[in-house]
């Protein structure tokens, strides 16, 4: 399986070759060991002047006060022989498939479908970046994009679809997860890719409850500022997370500390990410909602408060989910920071009477925890944020299938509707960093290609972007990307590929930090063919 944390739709039986754990790659942290070099100061012009048009007014951010508390929910001590948990049985052809359902949808807000239509009309036709990615000079052969650190095979397929397949790599280890009845677990060597142990997430539980029987939909970070791993699955019963930590840096020692957290609804397509004062999570319910759960007391296996808030929803989109910032290397942001969510406002999509077709927005929201008396809590945004136009209309704005793939009626979820995980944020001292993707049609033709961006932010300044780019070298369509930046400003962007003529697949690119902005000019490179 691919180190995509989000998952390979494809990764099917009639794909089987997806079947690929990449270890330096799609996870971005060691393909980039090697090719530190000095940062560009050269903002990317050609990207400026795409976006430059004036907008309409966009409205100040909304400071929304007091978080709803959720729950004080205790700690289990959990302590397990790992040498003793077992895989679970594999999965051979003629077993059964668990089909878990598809993400869900939810209203859509109000929006005009005439005025859409008119609006996307004005905007159709090439993205704006794509010529500057064209005309860039390739890059040096780096062995830092050229030549993969270590690269193994990861799970099999697990007899669930989706695999929702994720992992991240830490001091010693890497972990991946996988649908499978539950989540099936490896944890690998990362000196030589041999598996340390293997077992169902479930197995972990030791105290009975819902999070006895696990359901799925894994997530796995590397708590960099902790040294520490974090574990996610939903339960098969009670719309309860269940959330695991490990006691020491050590996730084959067997010691955990367990959490079991009602939700008030299903909570769909969580995902997390890791800040100094709390562990954030997002998730696609009735509205997009911002968890925060308080990190400090996960880690000394204290009983942990848990809390909300929810942020506007958007027109046109069924699915909604905003992605918070996860911190990647050992600075923390600046004491007191809050923490960061984002999406992205396609205008001629989400905005009723827009038709500004040089801009699109980034919107973050940032969420000030205070766990001791969440009332105190506050949740401000959008703060929006102007990128080049981008294109969310890919076979419309809610179905689940769009992009082909060969000798199949069946085609692929685009996931328009997000910024992908993870949303990267790290701290330079000089600066801070924000780094992602997200999906755009490159044509108006439903092809997928890569937006990817850069945001920065100094002094007591705001956020800006520093550099963005799209990815799309030829007809196929890119998707599903995932993204990091290493401790030099090195950027590393990993992504399905699929095409009526090209199998779904995995693939990498990248840059160094003195390339020109706004390109990934280091070539592309295959981790999995289909």
């Amino acid at each position: 399986m691919s180190t995509s944390p989000e998952g390979v739709p494809a990764s099917t039986p009639a794909t089987g070759a997806l079947q690929k754990a990449i270890l330096a790659g799609v996870s971005c942290l060691l393909v980039l060991a090697g090719g530190a070099s000095a940062r560009n100061g050269q903002h990317m012009t050609e990207a400026k002047k795409a976006q430059r048009a004036p907008a309409a007014v966009r409205p100040a951010p909304k400071v929304y006060r007091g978080a709803d508390l959720l729950g004080v929910y205790p700690a289990h001590k959990l302590t397990v022989d790992m040498a003793k948990l077992k895989p679970k049985k594999a999965w051979r052809p003629g077993d059964a498939i668990k089909e878990i359902p598809k993400r869900s949808k939810v209203r859509p807000g109000k929006a005009n479908p005439a005025e859409q239509a008119a609006a996307r009309a004005q905007t159709a036709g090439s993205d704006p970046l794509v010529a500057l990615q064209s005309r860039a000079k390739p890059g040096s052969a780096s062995r830092a994009f050229s030549i993969p650190s270590l690269n193994f095979d990861g799970q099999g397929f697990t007899g669930a679809n989706p695999p929702d397949t994720v992992g991240d790599v830490g001091v010693d280890y890497y972990i991946q997860m996988v649908n499978g009845g539950g989540t099936t677990v490896n944890i690998y060597n990362k000196v030589n890719g041999s598996i340390a142990t293997s077992f169902q997430l479930e197995s972990l539980w030791t105290d009975g409850g819902s999070c006895a029987s696990g359901l799925g939909d894994p997530v796995v970070l590397y708590d960099r500022l902790a040294g520490r791993w974090f574990l996610s699955e939903f339960s098969s019963s009670g719309n309860r997370i269940c959330m695991y930590v490990s006691q020491t840096g050590d996730p084959t020692a067997g010691t955990w500390y367990g959490y079991e957290i009602a939700a008030i609804n299903f909570p769909d397509y969580p995902k997390y990410a890791v800040w100094p004062d709390a562990y954030y999570i997002s998730s696609n319910e009735s509205v997009p909602r911002a968890y925060a759960i308080d990190r400090a007391a996960m880690l000394n296996g204290l009983p942990a408060t848990f809390v909300k808030f929810d942020a506007p929803s958007l027109a046109a989109f069924g699915f909604q989910a905003l992605q918070a910032a996860n911190t990647l290397g050992f600075q923390a942001p600046p004491a007191g920071a809050p923490g960061i969510f984002m999406r992205h406002r396609d205008d001629e999509a989400h905005n009723s009477g827009s038709a500004n077709a040089t801009e699109d927005y980034l919107e973050i929201f940032e969420f000030d925890v205070d766990f001791v008396t969440p009332g105190n809590s506050t949740f401000t945004g959008p703060i929006a944020i102007p990128i080049a136009e981008i294109d969310s209309e890919l076979c419309g704005f809610t179905s689940f299938f769009c992009f082909a793939q060969p000798g199949s009626g069946t085609t692929l979820d685009p996931l328009r509707e997000i910024v992908m995980f993870p949303l990267i944020y790290r701290n330079f001292g000089s600066h801070e960093t924000l780094v992602g993707n997200l999906v755009t049609d490159v044509s108006g033709s439903d092809q997928g290609g890569i937006r990817w961006f850069e945001l920065r932010k100094s002094g007591g300044g705001g956020w800006s972007v520093f550099q963005e780019g799209t990815y799309a070298p030829d007809a196929d369509s890119r998707f599903m990307g995932s993204i990091a930046m290493d401790n030099s400003g090195n950027i590393a962007v990993g992504y399905n590929v699929t095409s009526s003529s090209t199998f779904p697949s995995l693939r990498y690119s990248g840059r160094l930090a003195s390339d020109a902005a706004g390109t990934l000019p280091q070539g592309e490179y295959n981790i999995a063919s289909g």
